[in-house]
């Protein structure tokens, strides 16, 4: 994926790669850390094996407390699961990508219950786990890595957003630590997510017109948004569709971007909406 694309393209050797980077002046390149083929049947097929963190400067009031995190972050990858990940510098954040060693969650019966046929893979899941854990919520709150959209940053090309060259921080070691040091803690939040989702139904319910629709969020479909736009998808709009409304998801995502595309005439948007759509 690059600024020129605007998506992901499927390339299947780095001269192609490096001739869409080039194509782009180098600008937001980007590689997907997981294949393109991930499901088999309608079952996710593929393991965690890389994850990845991200951390803004926006969300800090300095620079100096946003590297403070940032070595706060590093101790507990290390201390948790003895981790030594890559971290760049892009400008305006710290991505953090530390490979791993994962099995096929969905095959495991102790997880297998948790899966949900209208929602994301457990791979995806563990992602946005483990993410929120090793950085005690102090994460880009927008970011939702998943298989769809683990989109790595490359080194030495450049972020358009602040015009600066992405650089290293630090290397990864080569090791990838097993997810079993994660796997306790993973199952507790699967646990409190779905009590959280129960919680949730029960609120909206008294707002239904009838099983499948909610009135105020039918108005916010046909009402579009200067602002907030990625907050609205991941809290308001995904869940109702897939949940409460039982869309597909190609119903669910036709609906997403017909409504980004006209919240974009009253503010261009300032993200990748076919890349952000899949991720949520």
């Amino acid at each position: 994926m690059t600024k020129a694309l605007g998506y992901q393209k499927e390339a299947f050797n780095i001269k192609e790669i490096l001739e869409y980077f080039k194509a782009s002046n180098y600008e937001d390149c980007r590689i997907n850390a997981y294949p393109s083929f991930t499901k088999y049947d309608g079952l996710n097929r593929t393991p965690p094996s890389f994850l990845m963190i991200d951390i803004d400067l926006k969300d800090f009031t300095s620079k100096d407390k946003l590297d403070r995190a940032l070595n706060r972050i590093s101790k507990r990858i290390e201390s948790k699961m003895h981790g030594h990940p890559t971290i760049l510098w892009t400008g305006n954040g710290y991505p953090i990508y530390q490979p791993v060693s994962g099995f096929i969650l969905e095959e495991e019966q102790v997880f297998a219950k948790f899966i949900d046929p209208n929602g994301k893979d457990l791979t995806s899941k563990f992602m946005q786990f483990a993410e929120e854990f090793l950085t005690n919520k102090k994460g880009d709150h927008q970011h939702r890595p998943s298989v769809h959209s683990c989109l790595v940053r490359i080194p030495g090309t450049i972020n358009s957003k602040c015009g600066q060259t992405v650089r290293i921080i630090q290397r990864w070691d080569g090791q990838r630590p097993a997810i079993q040091y994660l796997l306790r803690y993973y199952r507790r939040w699967l646990i409190d997510e779905r009590l959280e989702q129960s919680r949730y139904s029960k609120r909206v319910r008294p707002q239904t017109t009838n099983s499948t629709t909610i009135r105020w969020i039918e108005k916010l479909l046909q009402t579009p948004l200067d602002d907030y736009r990625k907050f609205v998808i991941w809290r308001i709009l995904a869940p109702y569709l897939i949940n409460i409304r039982k869309s597909s998801v190609d119903e669910a995502y036709d609906a997403i971007r017909n409504w980004l595309d006209e919240c974009s005439q009253l503010r261009r948007l300032d993200f990748h909406s076919w890349t952000f759509i899949l991720s949520t």
